[in-house]
């Protein structure tokens, strides 16, 4: 008969692999229900270098004054920091949604809604945003001011600076941008139908 303190340390060893066993196996199916509950489309990127990337869809909606349009806002989350990346468009009418550009590579800083009329009624229809977007080129950051008509197509790039100090709807189709380029800063008025440049002026230096 081999000794009890033997016995007993042998024993205690089978039931320690044995609990492990069950831990591990337990942990690799937690694991896989968790994976299959989870959306792909919106957890992890395709692209192999941002793998760590996670998107996270706004579970509260931006609504459209005048309109059944609803806004969710898509974040792009890296080594615990998150930034905006695109936004789904819902139509509140038939659930139809599109996203409002084409890939996620840029960050939106901000948004203006732009109204009806000569935009100061605070609850007329909104007829479009202008979105502030980032963006880092081979030639260093930069913004670019967007703009998204409702009911439209995708939002278009009207206009890049280093910086965009400003921006303000000042008519039913026109829209003011203070922007800086290097050392020199412009105030330039925008058309909303069009998007093309309809006065430019340089601003004036900082008095001493």
């Amino acid at each position: 008969m081999r000794p009890p303190s033997l016995y007993f340390r042998e024993q205690w060893r089978t039931n320690t692999v044995g609990i492990a066993a069950l831990a591990v196996a337990g942990l690799v199916v937690v694991g896989f229900l968790l994976w299959r509950l989870v959306p792909p489309a919106l957890t992890a990127s395709g692209d192999p270098a941002r793998s760590a990337d996670e998107y996270r869809l706004s579970h509260d909606a931006i609504s459209i004054a005048g309109t059944s349009v609803k806004l969710f806002v898509l974040d792009r989350w890296h080594k615990g920091g998150g930034a905006a990346v695109n936004i789904l468009i819902v139509n509140g009418d038939d659930a139809s949604s599109r996203w409002m550009f084409p890939d996620n590579g840029q960050t939106i800083l901000s948004r203006d809604e732009l109204h009806a009329g000569d935009g100061a009624g605070a609850f007329s229809p909104v007829t479009g945003l202008v979105l502030t977007v980032g963006n880092t080129g081979g030639d260093g950051p930069h913004k670019s001011l967007y703009f998204y008509r409702v009911g439209g197509g995708p939002a278009v790039r009207f206009m890049t600076a280093d910086d965009v100090i400003s921006g303000e709807q000042v008519g039913a189709d026109r829209y003011l941008v203070l922007s800086r380029n290097g050392m020199h800063s412009t105030a330039a008025v925008y058309s909303l139908i069009d998007l093309r440049v309809l006065s430019q002026k340089p601003m004036p230096d900082v008095p001493p």
